[in-house]
């Protein structure tokens, strides 16, 4: 895991004069919040507010009607800096505040959890201000929903904290989605619902945090709905790795994961599936990179097969770190690589 990028998203919102992204920016600035020029030159009073939404409204834009765009700072947080944005389309808008905290560069793992738990602030704050249909905090990467999905009340994700607005209430019921499993759900004023997920956005625990993830699913899907889960979230530095039941030897472990990468079925179809069992509770930290590592060559060198056809990597449990590694890789939704969980024993 290279970075995290903590959003927070408000699909159509109530917006169509300077003033109410004024009334906005005000009730963000009162949670101990300074606005900056986009290219973070210089702080921007509050009389200048009004004048500089206005000018971003009136630029003219090839795929959008018009776009408002802000750095931001927290004063207790002055290292972050973050975007904050409207974007108006033809038939949708999108408000969003967001960042991307670095992980290879320079550590600003100690800036996640202070930062998700401040946008989650922002979000209850500004929910009633801008009304919109959809909300989330969560990693931006990992979300899989489009701003063309809300106006058809498509509900294909579960993020760390959602807002479901009164045409969502409408459409999948009040009762389902305050059922939904997660450390805190509630009826919004407006007849809305918000859920969360767990206490903090970094999970205490891998095993929880994918306990959490399977019963948030599986619950979709007792009510007919396919939906991808991914928060919370491991992050290496920072959740608690569980120690090694029986120690194995960096030896042993490479002999399985050469065995284990070896073996690839067919199906009728002409896809490829590897088979990999891995306990990864069980592992060093050496050994999971080394495992990490291994995977990785296996999937690039299926890539790179002449001819290849579609492969498929199924995995007893997938890690965080795995996950990204092979969405960074083959990209999400990639109709020729997939990576999927199911159920298997674990080798070594």
């Amino acid at each position: 895991m290279r970075h995290v990028q903590p959003w927070l998203r408000f699909y159509q919102v109530q917006v169509s004069r300077a003033e109410e992204i004024l009334a906005w920016m005000e009730a963000v600035a009162d949670n101990g919040v300074t606005f900056w020029t986009p290219s973070e030159d210089r702080c921007l009073p509050r009389e200048e507010w009004l004048t500089a939404i206005q000018a971003w409204m009136q630029e003219v834009w090839r795929t959008i009607k018009w776009r408002v765009s802000f750095s931001i700072r927290f004063d207790d947080l002055p290292d972050v800096s973050l975007d904050f944005s409207v974007d108006q389309f033809d038939d949708r808008n999108l408000f969003q505040i967001g960042t991307l905290l670095d992980f290879e560069f320079k550590d600003e793992r100690h800036l996640v959890e202070p930062t998700i738990q401040r946008l989650s602030v922002l979000g209850r704050t500004l929910y009633p201000l801008t009304r919109p249909w959809l909300g989330c905090i969560d990693e931006a990467s990992s979300y899989s929903m489009l701003s063309k999905d809300v106006p058809k009340l498509r509900l294909k994700h579960i993020s760390w904290a959602n807002f479901f607005g009164p045409a969502y209430v409408e459409k999948y019921g009040r009762d389902f989605l305050l059922g939904l499993p997660g450390y805190k759900t509630e009826l919004l004023p407006d007849g809305g619902v918000f859920h969360q997920l767990s206490p903090t956005f970094v999970a205490r625990s891998e095993r929880e945090a994918k306990a959490l993830r399977r019963q948030v699913i599986a619950y979709c899907a007792d009510h007919g709905l396919k939906v991808t889960c991914r928060a919370p979230y491991v992050i290496p530095g920072l959740t608690p790795q569980p120690a090694p039941k029986e120690p194995v030897t960096d030896a042993e472990v490479q002999a399985y994961l050469q065995q284990a990468l070896a073996t690839t079925l067919v199906l009728t179809d002409g896809t490829r599936v590897k088979p990999i069992s891995i306990p990864w509770d069980d592992l060093t930290a050496r050994q999971r990179q080394m495992a990490l590592e291994a995977i990785r060559q296996a999937a690039i060198a299926e890539i790179k097969r002449p001819g290849r056809q579609r492969i498929r990597f199924e995995f007893n449990a997938i890690p965080d770190d795995l996950d990204q590694m092979l969405a960074d890789l083959a990209g999400r939704d990639n109709p020729d690589f997939e990576w999927a969980e199911v159920a298997m024993g674990e080798g070594l």
